[in-house]
């Protein structure tokens, strides 16, 4: 049987304006985050009710009331290093937020109907490690479209003030520098009853300096320095007192300690009174205001990186003192709840919440809900942990959060049915992620985490609905089976009839190893978390981050050993009867593809074609073919052959339209076409034809997408049309297209359907795009998840009926 390349004459298709994006209805019921791991990188907002943090280079909007992260907002080149809600000083909602990064850039985003848009930015030509914000009133506040603002930026040894009038133009207007101490983290109040600014910055020699300005000539001048601290402080908050018009400020350092401080209006006192409190001074307008050391707060083992004030909502009767709270985080991985004992004056620990034990770190921030009756905390691995206060029996009790990979996300596959995503993530995780149906709509929630990995992950696949294979930065494929507690969860969510041959319960990793071991019913092994890894964990509800961690490993059933070096890529044939696997090379020897057996776990074949690493394999849908690309530029089709494969057909650099590293291919559901996606922006099209018992691979079109690097090519499951496919096209900028290819008689075309940008798809690389396996030929939805190095994954629905 022969085998030809050959180039067809229907020519290249040019991405450029001459296409036509038609409407597309397009939803996204899932995004999956994490918060960067910076401290004051989450806010919770006092009256919308949102959640804003940073995820990556992006902002994500959180809203606790549906469960779900509905935006991600991209304008920063660099990670994102500060976010805050900009709250209106007469209690109205948010409709305002303010991110900085480290590429030097303040964006201010302001409501647009459904979202937020960028509506000033300002760049400082330096990295922003710190931020805060304050409205400016003016008579006319009411009526501005972007009212006046303060923004004081941190960039290390200096501290900018900026100010937005009432355009969308922000000026800086004073930079302030304390000598040669760098600044840490700075906080904005106005002094009650004046026109008069209050700021407290945080230096690196463990003082705090207070300094005023005019709410018009925006001036700032120190007035006072705040010592007592052993360690740099970390985080501050103000509070203000409307009984007796007194501010308190928290102080929380890496010294372990929280110290509060009262500054009030300073009361005459007798000079020979040894019980009066030592008090500093300063002087605004012939007033005097003096600063105490209300109390030391001791509780913490660790350093303190988050203090927020309980927002307080009350009527006229209510006690503002009985009713004030301070809540702090900790690298201890405790947060607490500080309040004044109404009897003895004393400020005591009124509940802790957290973890004891276990190998991760501690929180970053720290926040209470609007209602004062909910408390959201960050860790280092960026998840996010809220409780709940319940009235009925008088406890704090863990809720649902958002959850998602904190870096690179490399790799994802549906399950063969379609019931969940599995994710791999740099990050040595992988997670999986499945629907939650009711009678309204559906939540998409991270159910386990089925291998927390020693080594940054690289791939993974799906050999059957209860096992999968992964890789990693070592030489070794792993193969893991679900338990019985994982399949008894998602009976809650589909059916599981296919879920055969499972035996454990749980599974457990001893301290100093990279094995996930089965535990069983009863029995008891000596693992880091065998206390909990046979726990029940089937009621309905969604996971914290502690039970994720515990509780939700899957067993690892095979280790195979071949490759000569780190796991790169695999695919897996739809049968689930053999799996290939490659790993990274420099030569001939080890850029060979490895088959093995799925029913022995042993080598069945090894088939040699290209020079350098595989970068991606898929089988045909029929089974009948394998497809590498790999970084020699160079795609290779072997055919299956007396149980085997054999090398069918590759390309040559004259038949070839890719000049540059083949990062992807797919294949159409007919096993007709596949596609190939190069870093030099081409899209290859070509069709497998079988003339007179040759089989001949056919060039059909080329698409050009003008230098955008392509990293992730897909076909839908299912037809559109008869002739036609949709293919999802994933750049390396983070852009993600979705494209009709029609087939003709004699030609081929191809037309742009939609174009996701930035905020909508990703805005880093795209390493993964995978449609959802679809049994409903009619079904006109078609869902697409899709990974990125931005740490993001997402879930889109895309309506076809809406594009003709």
């Amino acid at each position: 049987m022969a085998a030809a390349c050959e180039s067809s004459s229907s020519g290249t298709f040019r991405d450029d304006d001459s296409y036509v994006t038609r409407g597309l209805d397009m939803t996204t019921p899932y995004i999956s985050c994490s918060c960067n791991r910076v401290p004051h990188c989450a806010d919770w907002a006092s009256n919308n009710g949102l959640v804003c943090f940073g995820a990556c280079n992006a902002v994500a909007i959180y809203d606790p009331r549906i469960g779900r992260v509905v935006n991600t907002l991209h304008r920063h080149r660099d990670r994102v290093s500060t976010v805050h809600w900009i709250r209106p000083r007469d209690g109205t909602p948010e409709t305002e937020l303010l991110s900085c990064s480290v590429d030097g850039t303040v964006i201010i985003w302001s409501k647009d109907f459904r979202s937020f848009r960028d509506s000033s930015t300002l760049d400082v030509g330096c990295a922003v490690t710190f931020a805060d914000s304050l409205r400016l009133l003016t008579d006319d506040t009411n009526t501005l479209l972007y009212p006046r603002l303060l923004i004081c930026v941190g960039t290390g040894n200096e501290l900018k003030v900026c100010s937005r009038e009432d355009n969308t133009n922000v000026e800086v207007v004073q930079t302030m520098v304390f000598g040669r101490k760098f600044s840490l983290h700075c906080r904005l109040t106005c002094l009650p009853d004046t026109k008069h600014l209050l700021m407290a910055v945080a230096l690196e020699d463990s003082s705090v300096v207070l300094c005023t300005a005019n709410e018009v000539e925006l001036n700032f001048v120190t007035v006072q320095s705040l010592s007592g601290h052993q360690d740099w402080v970390k985080c501050m908050d103000f509070c203000h007192d409307d009984d007796d018009g007194s501010i308190f400020l928290a102080t929380g350092s890496e010294d372990i300690t929280i110290r509060l401080w009262k500054i009030s209006k300073a009361i005459a006192t007798s000079s020979n009174d040894e019980l009066v409190q030592k008090r500093e001074i300063f002087t605004i307008d012939d007033i005097e205001y003096s600063v105490t050391l209300e109390t030391l707060l001791y509780g913490h083992e660790s350093w303190v990186y988050g203090v927020h004030w309980r927002p307080i909502k009350r009527e006229k009767s209510d006690d503002c003192r009985s009713m004030r709270r301070l809540l702090s985080s900790s690298f201890d991985k405790s947060m607490i709840i500080w309040k004044l004992d109404d009897t003895t004056g004393i400020w005591t620990e009124e509940v802790r919440v957290g973890e004891v034990g276990g190998n991760s770190l501690g929180f970053y921030g720290c926040k209470f809900g609007p209602d004062g009756l909910r408390m959201l905390g960050y860790d280092y691995q960026g998840s996010f942990h809220i409780w709940k206060y319940s009235q009925e029996i008088a406890k704090w009790l863990p809720q649902s959060a958002p959850s998602g990979h904190f870096s690179e996300v490399v790799d994802l596959c549906w399950e063969p049915k379609g019931r969940f995503l599995l994710t791999a993530s740099t990050d040595k995780t992988t997670r999986i992620h499945a629907p939650w149906k009711d009678d309204l709509e559906e939540h998409w929630h991270e159910i386990a985490r089925p291998q927390v990995h020693g080594h940054d992950m690289s791939c993974l696949v799906m050999l059957a609905p209860y096992i999968y294979a992964s890789g990693a930065e070592e030489k070794v494929v792993r193969v893991f089976t679900a338990t019985s507690a994982f399949r008894d969860r998602l009976r809650l969510l589909a059916d599981v009839e296919d879920f055969k041959f499972i035996a454990a319960r749980g599974a457990a990793v001893s301290s100093l190893g990279l094995t996930n071991k089965a535990t069983f019913d009863g029995e008891v092994i000596e693992c880091e978390n065998a206390e909990n890894s046979t726990a029940n964990y089937c009621e309905y509800e969604t996971l914290t981050e502690e039970k994720l961690t515990q509780n939700t490993l899957w067993p690892e059933l095979q280790k195979l050993y071949g490759h000569g070096y780190e796991i790169f890529c695999m695919a897996a044939r739809h049968d689930g009867c053999l799996l290939a696997t490659a790993c990274k090379s420099t030569n001939l020897e080890h850029a060979a593809i490895i088959l093995w057996s799925t029913t022995t776990w042993s080598q069945v074949q090894r088939l040699v074609s290209h020079q350098l690493t595989v970068t991606q394999m898929e089988f045909s849908p029929n089974d009948k073919y394998l497809l590498s690309v790999s970084r020699d530029r160079k795609w290779s089709l072997f055919k299956n052959h007396d149980g085997g494969y054999a090398l069918l057909a590759t390309s040559s650099k004259n038949d070839s339209p890719h000049s540059r590293i083949i990062w992807c291919c797919a294949w159409t559901r007919d096993s007709n076409y596949f596609a190939t996606g190069s870093r030099d922006g081409k899209v290859g099209i070509w069709s497998v034809r079988t003339e007179e018992d040759n089989i001949n691979v056919v060039r059909e079109t080329t698409l050009d997408t003008q230098n955008r690097s392509v990293t992730a090519v897909c076909f839908a499951p299912s037809f559109v049309a008869q002739g036609s496919y949709v293919l999802a096209v994933g750049y390396e900028i983070g852009h993600i297209d979705i494209y009709t290819l029609t087939v003709h008689p004699k030609v081929v075309k191809l037309a742009k359907l939609v174009i996701y940008d930035t905020s909508e798809a990703h805005h880093l690389t795209v390493k993964r795009l995978k449609f959802q396996p679809s049994n409903e030929q009619s079904s006109n939805i078609l869902r697409l998840a899709s990974c990125s190095s931005d740490h993001i994954v997402k879930i889109r629905d895309i309506d076809i009926d809406r594009g003709y």
